[in-house]
């Protein structure tokens, strides 16, 4: 018996209505939880990020939640006072390479699982082939991470548009291979062994196997996102240049408090 075999007879319960309701309703209440939390509590979070998570926890669902703790919540920074200090706790919490790397996976896989999510609904009611398919929501998920997530990611690292467009289309175009990869081989490979043919929008399935595509594209895109982060063409997380623009900030406004305080007294 094959490995493709072992995964076909384990994973039929994927396609099975309770699973797929239980695994998006938790997935649906925890992104819910997520908004409201980097509003409340987790206020230094990303921007970028603060609209990926949500994204990632809908499709990954407990795996989702879990990673959201683990990369992107310090422990206790609900108890944490002040805007300064939360971005001081956040960013100390960010150091690891692991976590910025997660970080940038989690960004990378959010804006490209959209697109691609969006673009597999449309192949399917256009019936395309598994070629077909396949470039179109490499396109799609590509022009979603590029556009709306990378270049505002790169634009608050204090670049201009034309600079945020191609740092962001730079790492958005290695990031993007690994993702297809990871969920290609499931849109060929394990899909079919399991449900017999490619599912449709309007079946159990089709929420679910996508949601797998994307966690086995996550996986594959890590290493990825690694070496992005390790080159310095990905930040993951943190708000290292927000506080020394803040600190910036404060800096010329004492030195402006004490100019004009000099002649005071003299």
């Amino acid at each position: 018996m094959s490995i493709l075999d072992v995964i076909a007879n384990a994973l039929p319960f994927m396609a099975e209505p309770w699973f797929a309701l239980t695994w998006y309703a938790i997935g649906a209440l925890g992104a819910a939880w997520m908004i409201y939390d980097s509003f409340t509590a987790n206020t230094a979070l990303n921007p970028p990020l603060k609209a990926c998570w949500p994204i990632i926890i809908i499709f990954f669902s407990v795996v989702g939640i879990a990673l959201y703790f683990l990369t992107s919540r310090p422990p206790g920074i609900g108890r944490v006072q002040g805007r300064m200090e939360k971005m001081r706790r956040f960013t100390e919490f960010s150091q690891p390479r692991w976590r910025k790397v997660m970080a940038s996976a989690t960004h990378c896989v959010a804006g490209d699982g959209l697109g691609i999510m969006t673009a597999m609904v449309g192949a399917r009611l256009m019936g395309f082939f598994f070629w077909e398919e396949f470039w179109f929501e490499y396109a799609v998920g590509y022009a979603f991470g590029w556009f709306i997530f990378q270049t505002w990611a790169m634009r608050l690292h204090g670049n201009g548009w034309l600079a945020a467009i191609w740092k962001g289309g730079r790492a958005e175009f290695f990031s993007m291979i690994t993702v297809m990869v990871g969920m290609g081989l499931i849109m060929r490979l394990v899909t079919p062994a399991v449900v017999g043919m490619q599912p449709m929008p309007t079946t159990y399935a089709f929420w679910t196997f996508g949601a797998l595509g994307l966690m086995v594209g996550f996986v594959f895109t890590y290493p990825m996102n690694w070496w992005l982060v390790s080159m310095g063409w990905k930040h993951g997380q943190g708000m290292e240049h927000m506080l020394k623009q803040m600190q910036g900030n404060e800096g010329k406004g004492r030195k402006a408090q004490q100019g004009q305080a000099a002649p005071q007294g003299a």
